[in-house]
C-alpha cells in the first residue's frame, strides 16, 4: 500500500486505486455478459412498455404534444452510434442514468438482463435511415 505524506495528511492510494479497479472489471464483465439478443421478443416488449412514448415504429414524439419528445430510434447515425452499455444504462437507470430526461423511467426492476438485451437488439434493428 502506497501511502503519500502531504503536510499534515496521509492518503492512503493503493485501496481506493484497486477498489476502483474491481468495480471497473465487475461493471465489463456484467455487460460483456449481456446474452445476444432476439429482435422479436424485444419487439413484444417494446410494444408493451416502450411505444407509448416511442412510437410502435420507434420514431419517437407523439402527436399529443409530450414533451420532451424521444429520440427517433429509426435514425442511422444516432442509435448505431450508441454502445450497448449506453443502452443498457439508459433501460436500466432510466433517462437520469445518462443525465437525460427524468421522464424515460428506469426498467431496471422490470426487466431481466435477457429482455434488456432483446429490447437492444430490436432497437439495433430499428435504424433504418
Amino acid at each position: 500500500m502506497e501511502r503519500l505524506q502531504s503536510g499534515s495528511h496521509v492518503k492512503v492510494v493503493a485501496p481506493i486505486f484497486l477498489c476502483a479497479q474491481a468495480i471497473a472489471a465487475v461493471l465489463c464483465v456484467s455487460l460483456a455478459a449481456l446474452p445476444e439478443g432476439d429482435p422479436a421478443r424485444g419487439n413484444q416488449l417494446f410494444q408493451q412498455y416502450c411505444q407509448g412514448c416511442h412510437g410502435p415504429d420507434g420514431r419517437g414524439g407523439r402527436k399529443d404534444g409530450f414533451m420532451p419528445r424521444p429520440q427517433n430510434l429509426t435514425k442511422k447515425g444516432y442509435i448505431d452510434q450508441l454502445p450497448d452499455e449506453y443502452l443498457f444504462t439508459v433501460i436500466t437507470k432510466g433517462g437520469e442514468g445518462v443525465n437525460k430526461s427524468g421522464y424515460m423511467p428506469s426498467f431496471g426492476t422490470t426487466f431481466s438482463e435477457d429482455d434488456i438485451g432483446n429490447l437492444i437488439a430490436f432497437i439495433r434493428s430499428l435504424a433504418r435511415y
